[in-house]
């Protein structure tokens, strides 16, 4: 199926707004939306995933689209938005009874759940398919009639990507889901804004949840994984008038503050961590990068268990490093774990950081959008 493409004329003078994979985090999207000043006189850009994957996915729902109704306010959709389409759908009754059984934070549980309508293994799937479809014949309407790409004069807004500059000939599949859009070989002709692929796992080194923008291929990446990591962030990214690149952004996250007590310098670029004084130390001295393991290659191997971290081994690269154990879990074939630093982040007394994790040996931490790990002390603020 082709894309579904609009088009719409900006007024000069005006901010550009876009915001991605709010993933029904309703709460935080108010909150970056209170502190950005979002006015009527803006344009706001919804890129895809809007709900699924979080506590208030309904609710969201209709908060975005009552924005589009009284503001400037439009949406494309994602791959997690087009799961409402398969309620019209008599071919995949079971498929759809798997995903909602497997994900439970859910557009469609949350109807469910609202209506009395209980989903278990034993659900007759056309009946609810009726109920929601009589029940919610606005929402669904309107989600599943949401374009795949918003064209400007400037900017183009999709969720996942594009696979060539023709809009015409784009799927509506694959430019909502399209992953690493960032790493294709491909140059745009204006700024395409995406969300998608959060953009830590296009580094290396450390994460950063901040919007990537790469002039060159004249791609915008703004997805902050959001409710999907555990530093996760929901980015708004602003363009201040049709006409300027003068892009800023500001983002809104759920975690714990605190204050930051002892300076502490940047890493050595060593993966040797200070709470072990002399262990692995030649190792360490043997290494000159910082890494980061993300879930698009995360196996590892436990080389010693400590009651709070493990020291492993990359399988595809054999670095070393300290893993939370909170952060591994193990599979059939062996043990994997979940978005990891050894990233020693640079910081001045008085800092106010986000805490993604508290330990007994030291702080998880994240500043303007970078995390990494703190050990000093903190004065907590909420």
């Amino acid at each position: 199926m082709l894309a579904k493409v609009k088009r719409i004329e900006i007024e000069e003078n005006r901010r550009i707004i876009a915001i991605s994979d709010i993933h029904g985090n309703l709460n935080g999207l108010k909150e970056l939306l209170k502190k950005i000043n979002f006015s009527q006189d803006d344009y706001l850009f919804f890129v895809g995933d809007m709900v699924e994957k979080g506590p208030q996915s309904l609710s969201t729902l209709r908060y975005i689209m009552e924005l589009t109704k009284t503001c400037k306010a439009y949406a494309v959709s994602g791959n997690c938005d087009s799961v409402a389409a398969e309620l019209y759908d008599d071919r995949n009754h079971k498929e759809l009874l798997n995903y909602l059984l497997r994900r439970k934070k859910s557009l469609l549980n949350e109807m469910c759940e609202a209506l009395s309508f209980q989903v278990n293994k034993d659900t007759d799937m056309r009946r609810m398919k009726e109920l929601l479809t009589n029940h919610y014949k606005e929402e669904l309407e309107w989600i599943c009639n949401l374009p795949d790409i918003i064209e400007t004069a400037k900017f183009t807004f999709v969720h996942g990507g594009l696979t060539s500059g023709d809009l015409e000939v784009q799927e509506a599949e694959k430019v909502q889901c399209l992953d690493e859009f960032l790493k294709q070989d491909i140059y745009l002709d204006k700024y395409c804004i995406v969300g998608h692929w959060p953009v830590v796992l296009y580094c290396e080194a450390y994460p950063e949840c901040n919007p990537i923008i790469n002039k060159d291929k004249k791609i915008i990446c703004i997805d902050g994984g959001n409710v999907l990591k555990s530093n996760g962030q929901l980015n708004a990214f602003m363009i201040p008038d049709i006409n300027s690149e003068a892009f800023t952004f500001e983002y809104q996250d759920d975690l714990k503050t605190g204050i930051i007590r002892e300076d502490q310098e940047e890493t050595n670029k060593s993966h040797y961590i200070p709470w072990t004084p002399g262990r692995h130390q030649e190792e360490a001295k043997q290494s000159n990068n910082t890494k980061l393991i993300h879930w698009i290659d995360n196996k590892i191997e436990i080389l010693e268990k400590d009651d709070e971290f493990s020291y492993c081994e990359h399988s595809s690269t054999k670095y070393r490093m300290w893993i939370l154990n909170k952060y591994i879990y193990k599979e059939k074939d062996g043990y994997y774990c979940e978005d990891s630093t050894d990233y020693l982040i640079p910081v001045k007394s008085g800092d106010l950081v986000s805490l993604v994790e508290t330990t007994e040996k030291g702080y998880l931490v994240k500043k303007n959008g970078v995390t990494g790990w703190y050990f000093g002390k903190i004065d907590l603020e909420k």
